[in-house]
């Protein structure tokens, strides 16, 4: 019986293998079957403070299991019931997230207020990365704890896309901080475009979906759409582990790296505010 077992999961793992190095990690993500709850658990429990209180951004149906007494507020900025609409694949396993609010920014929660932020499969649909970052940051107690999780995007349905270099993080930054509207926009339709030739069509191929490339005025109502107030529907930035962990190099001084971890589809970074 143990040698039948252990056959069965060893042929399981040759065929996920298979199916990841395909690009077709998406689908295995959204189904439970990457095994990704049980390497972010054991980092969860090895890095975030046992007792404390934090956010957790976009847990959808996959909320991170957390230390022994700590407690997590779910935020997003949809309630559940339009979330099951969005993702329904996840049906009723969707947290009912307790603030609705824009996690890019957390606008609503004070300065040093929080021990922790988690957000994972978030960061790479902000526009602006880095200063995603820093409103997170910004959150935390000095010696609090960020736990942030992106995908690989040579393992996901951005498989051929370029990945972001770290300038284009800090040229984000700065556009964005200077109320360059116009720049921004006309920088994000390259990655609106880049969705459109690539992730979009890889999407619909892995729900076993048709595909029809869109033209002319047809796209140009969709470039519009994503570049408006959908824009976090789509992955501006693609990351490897290389890239990601230069992202959060960029965050200087005022945090220390921790941990860059990867398993087969994903990058974690574990970051703690200076003191």
């Amino acid at each position: 019986m143990r040698s039948e077992r252990s056959l069965t999961q060893q042929t399981w793992s040759a065929l996920r293998a298979t199916l990841i190095g395909c690009g077709l990690a998406e689908p295995l993500l959204r189904r439970g079957l990457l095994g990704l709850e049980e390497t972010r658990r054991r980092l969860a429990l090895r890095h975030l403070p046992a007792g404390g209180h934090g956010l957790e951004i976009g847990a959808l149906h996959c909320p991170l299991p957390l230390p022994s007494g700590a407690r997590a507020r779910y935020v997003d900025r949809h309630g559940a019931q339009e979330l099951r609409q969005l993702r329904a694949d996840a049906g009723a396993s969707i947290v009912v997230p307790d603030l609705l609010a824009d996690g890019f920014t957390l606008g609503c929660i004070a300065n040093a207020s929080q021990d922790f932020v988690v957000a994972n499969h978030v960061l790479e649909h902000a526009v602006d990365a880095l200063g995603t970052l820093e409103h997170w940051l910004r959150v935390l107690r000095p010696g609090g704890l960020l736990f942030v999780a992106v995908p690989i995007g040579e393992r996901c349905f951005d498989r051929g896309r370029a990945v972001t270099p770290p300038q284009h993080f800090l040229d984000d930054r700065r556009l964005t901080a200077a109320g360059d509207s116009a720049a921004m926009r006309e920088r994000n339709r390259t990655h609106v475009e880049e969705h459109l030739d690539i992730a979009a069509p890889a999407l619909a191929r892995e729900r076993g979906a048709s595909w029809t490339p869109l033209r002319d005025e047809a796209r140009e109502r969709e470039i519009a759409r994503l570049l408006g107030a959908d824009a976090s529907q789509i992955h501006h930035h693609v990351f490897t582990p290389e890239s990601f962990a230069a992202l959060l190099g960029l965050l200087g001084p005022a945090a220390r790296i921790e941990r860059v971890a990867c398993s087969s589809v994903e990058i974690v970074g574990i970051a703690r505010k200076a003191a």
